[in-house]
């Protein structure tokens, strides 16, 4: 899997401006981007963890709420702490 950082890609031929990007987590996978919560439903089915790529695909509004918050307090302990526990 090839990871691109925003700051480091021409993103136009993505259809994406760098406001965008530095708004939300995108992804390309299969020729689809998925931005937000799909986006890290995609990273996490790609990782093996179908469980919970399935309940954030599943959950609608909530997992858009849920990815706004985590965005909001990224650099908070428990948003740390949770991406320890993921990242293992």
């Amino acid at each position: 899997m090839n990871e691109l950082a925003y700051q480091d890609v021409d993103t136009t031929p993505f259809g994406l401006t760098k406001e965008e990007c530095s708004k939300q987590v995108y992804v390309q996978h299969k020729g689809e981007i998925s931005a937000g919560a799909s986006a890290i439903a995609v990273l996490l089915s790609l990782r093996g963890n179908k469980v919970l790529a399935f309940l954030i695909s599943h959950s609608g509004p909530l997992a858009a709420m849920g990815y706004r918050w985590v965005a909001a307090n990224r650099n908070s302990w428990v948003i740390r702490k949770l991406t320890e526990k993921l990242e293992s």
